[in-house]
């Protein structure tokens, strides 16, 4: 029994391919296409490869699966520095937390073979050991997993942590693959976060890729929605298994983290995944390139220092998903006549020229504020929450734009004249609605409320409301709410007649809050209907510019050298960053 605990340094002696050698390692590979590509790749991950039992896991995941303990590192974290990278909790563990017994999240972690092994019969193999896929995870989120297959939850049964469990929905990919663009079954799958849907993609190809010309079979139980016999001419996949793979795949590139662990196993276990070294090799296997022949120089490592962690997909040009069809350059702009700079984000270079500052765009608008790119519609729909990076860790950026002339308009909030806000059909910036609209106003039915922005209570001087009641008299009474107590009502007297109401506050108030509006009384299916709601305060003095028109969208500035393609979007007053399909954040940022 002893010699399963062999964890000396000569057991595990591989050492970390150095990234010049990158291209040496898989030029086995230059060249190949289809099956011949698909063998070569299956030999490249056999080399070095020695397995280290299922408790030597254990100890390689010192190398592999850690948070790292440098401050330097951009994905360190000193309240989790040296602990265990669980992918599917939130929960920071040791070494000697390995489960035993759980009745709940972050109780214990255990090895989870994200290729659940009873797909294969549980034979304690060398694909049973293998850290490719045996990956720390919490025990109870796993024991909810099973061994169900991945896929996208539509009808959610069980969630935590961004993981899902419940039915599935379709699955449909951006781009060609070699089973088309779509696909769908059904049955109960497991959802992870976003931000490790193509790491566990990439574990499932390296792994078929690995194990193709083995004797395991990988298709029972749920299995048989992913894989399926390694001698078709899907390479090991099914259908929805192509489509769902190359989507996280695609979606979610190659991290810091990826590459970390791929460098980690490699000097314990010996091998590499050749879909973390050279990502876009998917494609000329299961995707848009299958069949034809690779060509490596064309393909970028994520050894290589033009290789943005998170962002490039491995294509040489550009190295951005998508490759960039157009550049564009990001400006500086002003806030109130102070210049708002985001060197960080974008090299802060004066274009060679730009066109003349507008006299006039539209009658709403008396101040010119700067050039930018306009807003995208509809954007806030498309924005995926855990793509939000800090400032200091986004890449620079410098590309050609078209330019747009922005305008604002200077408005005293809680300034030494009446601040108004206003809830009505043109104007709701700042104000939280969840009323059900009707063809002529809102129902404020029992449970619903309209909130205000942040107003001083010291300041608060009243609130004028276009109200009505609905179904009866039973809310007969409009209450406004601050800090959770209601500071003041509306009788509302009219039926089905919309009337102007106005509250005068005569009480003492301090602080600052927002403003709750509910219905008065709790009858249930009743309602008041309203179509404006106006606060009216003073308060201590701030100014803001808001972005409100752009205009002038067909000057075209000259290039002053470009790498991607980003997009300046303000969504709600935020101002983010696109990238190709990310969005991110500028943290600190308020513009309004």
């Amino acid at each position: 029994m002893l010699v399963l605990v062999l964890v000396a340094p000569m057991m595990w002696a591989a050492a970390i391919t150095d990234p010049a050698d990158i291209p040496a390692y898989y030029a086995g590979a230059d060249g190949k296409s289809g099956k011949s590509l698909y063998n070569a790749l299956n030999g490249i991950t056999n080399v070095g490869f020695k397995s280290l039992g299922y408790d030597g896991a254990l100890t390689a995941y010192q190398s592999s699966d850690v948070y790292p303990t440098d401050p330097n590192h951009p994905d360190y974290d000193a309240s989790k520095a040296g602990k265990l990278w669980d992918m599917y909790g939130a929960c920071s563990f040791t070494a000697g937390d390995e489960c035993g017994s759980y009745k709940k999240e972050c109780d214990c972690y255990n090895r989870e073979h994200s290729i659940p092994k009873s797909w294969w019969g549980g034979g304690k193999n060398n694909m049973y050991s293998d850290i490719f896929h045996l990956v720390p995870t919490d025990g109870y989120v796993n024991n909810r997993r099973s061994a169900y297959a991945f896929g996208e939850v539509s009808s959610v049964t069980y969630t935590y942590n961004g993981c899902k469990l419940g039915s599935s929905k379709s699955v449909s990919t951006d781009k060609e693959t070699l089973a088309g663009t779509s696909a769908s079954c059904s049955a109960t799958v497991f959802e992870p976060k976003d931000e490790y849907k193509g790491d566990f993609a990439r574990g499932y190809l390296g792994m078929i890729a690995k194990y193709s010309n083995s004797s395991y079979s990988i298709t029972s139980g749920s299995g048989a929605l992913i894989f399926e016999s390694f001698t078709s001419n899907r390479f090991g996949l099914t259908k929805y298994g192509i489509v769902l793979l190359m989507k996280w795949h695609r979606e979610d590139p190659v991290s810091r983290k990826e590459i970390d662990r791929n460098n980690g196993i490699q000097k314990t276990q010996g091998n590499r995944n050749p879909f973390i070294d050279y990502p876009y090799l998917a494609e000329y296997i299961w995707g848009e390139k299958a069949g034809e022949s690779v060509d490596l120089s064309q393909l970028m490592p994520s050894t290589d220092p033009d290789f943005i962690p998170g962002v490039s997909n491995g294509w040489r040009e550009g190295g951005v998903t998508p490759p960039p069809a157009a550049k564009r350059y990001g400006v500086s702009w002003s806030v109130n006549g102070t210049i708002v700079a985001v060197d960080s984000i974008v090299e802060n270079k004066k274009p060679a020229s730009l066109p003349a500052t507008p006299i006039s765009c539209s009658a709403e608008s008396n101040l010119f504020v700067g050039w930018t790119d306009a807003p995208i519609n509809g954007i806030a729909a498309k924005a995926p929450t855990p793509l939000y990076v800090a400032l200091a860790d986004f890449p620079s950026i410098t590309a050609d734009i078209t330019f747009y002339a922005v305008f604002a308009q200077e408005t005293i909030e809680q300034g030494s004249a009446p601040a108004v806000y206003t809830y009505d059909a043109n104007d709701s910036e700042g104000w939280t609605n969840t009323a059900s609209k009707t063809n002529s106003y809102w129902l404020l039915d029992e449970g619903k409320q309209l909130i205000s922005p942040e107003v001083d209570l010291a300041g608060l001087s009243s609130v004028k409301a276009n109200l009505r009641t609905y179904g009866g008299s039973q809310y007969d009474q409009f209450a406004i709410i601050a800090d959770s107590k209601t500071i003041g009502t509306i009788e509302v007297t009219g039926g089905s007649t919309l009337k102007d109401y106005e509250w005068k506050n005569t009480k003492s108030l301090s602080g600052k809050s927002a403003l709750t509006f509910i219905c008065g009384n709790g009858a249930t299916n009743k309602g008041i209907g309203f179509t404006s709601v106006t606060v009216n305060a003073t308060g201590a003095g701030a100014t803001y510019s808001r972005f409100i028109t752009t205009c002038q969208d067909t000057d075209e500035v000259e290039p002053v050298g470009a790498e991607y393609q980003a997009r300046k979007i303000i969504v709600g007053g935020q101002i983010y960053i696109q990238l190709g399909e990310r969005l991110y954040t500028i943290t600190g940022q308020r513009v309004k």
